[in-house]
């Protein structure tokens, strides 16, 4: 895929991003999407850019200007203290500190009140449906 990804927000979808691993050149835009189907997800605040998206070899990260390959073998953690929350992959020395956005989703199907992208990562890694919907081909 040429290195190039289009991202959706996973709070806000009408906000999205195409992001060139390359060149680390993020570019932000509202509306539709302009790549047909899913092609990634991510999340910005005034410290950190982080994205996940489906490559051929499965889920990639993307993180502080370098690519991850997501796999059931790594240990994950998503740490809460009330609207301070730390994600953690620890096997590629990753640690996201932020706060819950205002913006934050609602899963029906979960006992949790808040689901963010740091949730969906850390509760899903290692259920086969996260690789099915986050690889190529």
């Amino acid at each position: 895929m040429n290195g190039k990804h289009e991202l959706t927000n996973f709070e806000i979808p009408a906000e999205c991003c195409t992001l060139d691993v390359v060149t680390n050149n993020q570019a932000f835009y509202r509306g539709d999407s302009k790549i047909p189907g899913f092609t990634g997800l991510y999340f910005k605040d005034d410290r950190t850019f982080f994205a996940i998206y489906p490559t051929e070899g499965g889920p990639t990260v993307f993180f502080d200007g370098k690519e991850y390959a997501i796999n059931e073998a790594l240990t994950i953690t998503l740490s809460k203290d009330g609207q301070s929350r730390t994600f953690r992959i620890n096997d590629y020395g990753i640690e996201i500190s932020y706060s819950t956005s205002p913006y934050i989703g609602v899963d029906i199907w979960s006992d949790e009140i808040d689901v963010d992208l740091f949730f969906m990562i850390a509760e899903t890694y290692k259920d086969q449906d996260f690789y099915d919907q986050f690889t190529l081909g």
